[in-house]
């Protein structure tokens, strides 16, 4: 009966939601006024303090975005902990968040990376897509990979080298690294790190889905990552909680497979979920991981 009972629920639901209403949910962002980085309660993703962050090791940016089909520009925000004058010689990591809220809730995933080889020392760059925080607009498949590539612009302009930049991805943030690593040619990332990332739609609904529903019935989206990743040639780190009930582990699986590159790594952690890999793996090995991984 229960079963019965769920089953009706989520066919109502299905039935009753448009295509773009259900698109909506892919980007469940929060807008802000303003930014709390260091001040924000992040909750069970804070890391120890010793990763910490002050104001004098960080700066707000903005960019300008651009639809590429209606030529509608929006303001997006970024922030860069590390000193921006050296970043012509620094080694940069273009970190992507996840799907929910802005850029506070990730903030202690920037401080870590900011933790590498020495503090600050490596230069992190995280940005906000649309919709999220005090980013103008609405978040969009098209609109992830215009606002990556604003980010790249900008890293661009502030000197940054391609030989010298990593991207990594989570979650969300994964789709819009895979698409930019695989097809824009005037700025080729030296390696790109992903963590916890989604095959397809397709994928997602043929297995987290209690309904066998054709995705496109359900989804404009695509996110094709898996199919893109055979573009994708630099060096790969993948990352997945083996305990992930929310991207199942089979999605990085397939992702790692297809991976067109010579050299590529799989860190699968015992009892890790979808974000708290981490701290289940440790804050320590986590960073030296990750040393050793930028450093090959």
């Amino acid at each position: 009966m229960k079963k019965i009972l769920l089953y009706t629920i989520v066919g109502i639901f299905v039935a009753s939601c448009t295509k773009p209403n259900l698109d909506a949910l892919a980007f469940p962002s929060e807008k802000l006024d303003s930014y709390q980085f260091e001040n924000y309660d992040a909750g069970t993703g804070s890391v120890p303090s010793i990763y910490d962050v002050t104001p004098d090791n960080y700066t707000l940016v903005s960019m300008t975005s651009t639809d590429v089909s209606t030529g509608e520009e929006y303001t997006i925000y970024g922030v860069y902990i590390g000193e921006m004058a050296t970043m012509a010689s620094d080694t940069v990591i273009m970190y992507c968040h996840g799907q929910s809220k802005h850029m506070d809730a990730y903030w202690p995933r920037a401080t870590l990376l900011a933790s590498l080889v020495e503090k600050h020392q490596y230069g992190v760059f995280m940005m906000d897509f649309r919709g999220y925080g005090m980013s103008e607009g609405n978040s969009t498949e098209q609109g992830l990979y215009e606002d990556v590539d604003a980010s790249i612009d900008w890293l661009i302009a502030m000197g940054a080298k391609q030989e010298q930049t990593f991207y990594y991805g989570f979650s969300l943030g994964c789709i819009p690294v895979i698409d930019r690593a695989a097809y824009r040619t005037d700025f080729k990332p030296a390696k790109i790190i992903l963590e916890s990332p989604l095959a397809s739609v397709e994928n997602l609904a043929q297995s987290s889905l209690i309904l066998n529903v054709d995705p496109n019935f359900v989804s404009t989206l695509e996110f094709e990552n898996a199919e893109k990743i055979k573009d994708v040639s630099m060096p790969l780190l993948w990352w997945h909680g083996v305990e992930d009930d929310y991207i199942e582990i089979k999605n990085g699986e397939l992702i790692y497979k297809n991976h067109a590159g010579s050299y590529k790594e799989a860190v699968r952690v015992t009892g890790a979920g979808h974000g708290d890999i981490p701290g289940i793996y440790g804050y320590a090995n986590y960073i030296i991981h990750l040393e050793n991984y930028i450093k090959l």
